[in-house]
């Protein structure tokens, strides 16, 4: 009598392999994740530096109006926190050879990707360009031209009270600090925003403009929390369903809160994706 052979098992075979495999993988990265994470968001700063290469020009068109009149009101010592590819240094006063509104400008931005696009946007704006040799090691100083204000390109976050760059902390305390569509991508806004309050001079201006959530209960609330995980992994971290304009309006700190919302009625995706409050914050 012949004995029926079993069939190998290769569906069992095969799960059995994914899930050694997907559990080694797991404690391979538990044992390296502080590497792993660099990496990654190392990955990261590189697409997202590609990306906004193609989408900067579009958002500068629909962002300048808005920040032409706010960035008239710069002056002094400056910190800009996320300035991307430095497109709105055009429109920083003292960005011009014989003016003394800006003495000094720092700009804080962690995608050293965008560093090389970003000098030279502020060289063009009329800025004498110079890199932190803390945190930009392996950059270049441009020759430096003394009669144009200086602009300090340093490589960081004000997302750790004791990790802010030291050329940022020994060159405030500031007039006035800028974010521009920052505040939706770093990794914790509330310590964000007490490290610019921190950072300023009394009296200082925090210059604003960020998108935030929909201030509408229904679909496009809904579509925002949605998507904004997806959105995120592609988008250099940015958030959909930040409340930026609540988290300024309840911190203690302020003299004043002043800011106005885009209307939402316009027609576009992107602008009901992402609709804009614009503003000042004057320190105590």
């Amino acid at each position: 009598r012949e004995i029926p052979v079993e069939p190998y098992p290769w569906k069992r075979v095969t799960l059995g392999v994914f899930l050694v495999f997907l559990c080694w993988t797991i404690g391979l990265y538990r044992e390296n994740k502080d590497r792993a994470d660099h990496h990654l968001r190392k990955l990261q700063h590189w697409g997202f530096n590609h990306l906004w290469s193609h989408l900067s020009p579009g958002s500068s068109e629909r962002l300048h109006p808005l920040r032409q009149p706010l960035w008239n009101r710069i002056h002094g010592t400056v910190l800009e926190i996320g300035p991307g590819f430095g497109e709105s240094l055009a429109l920083v006063p003292g960005g011009r050879k014989g003016t003394k509104v800006v003495r000094k400008y720092v700009v804080l931005e962690p995608n050293h990707f965008m560093h090389d696009k970003l000098a030279t946007n502020a060289a063009a704006a009329g800025f004498s360009v110079q890199f932190d040799p803390n945190t930009c090691p392996e950059a270049v100083d441009s020759e430096q031209q003394t009669l144009l204000p200086p602009l300090v390109i340093v490589n960081g976050t004000l997302d750790s009270s004791d990790r802010i760059p030291t050329t940022v902390v020994e060159s405030g305390p500031y007039d006035c600090v800028i974010s521009s569509m920052v505040l939706c991508s770093v990794d914790d806004p509330e310590q964000n925003l007490e490290n610019i309050q921190k950072l300023l001079k009394p009296g200082g201006l925090f210059v604003f403009v960020e998108h935030v959530r929909h201030k509408d209960v229904g679909i496009w609330r809904r579509i925002q929390d949605l998507i904004t995980p997806v959105w995120a992994l592609f988008t250099g971290n940015c958030r959909l369903d930040r409340e930026t304009g609540k988290l300024l309006d309840t911190m203690g700190g302020w003299a004043s809160v002043d800011y106005r919302r885009v209307s939402q009625q316009q027609s576009g995706v992107i602008d009901k994706l992402t609709p804009i409050i614009y503003g000042v914050a004057t320190k105590k």
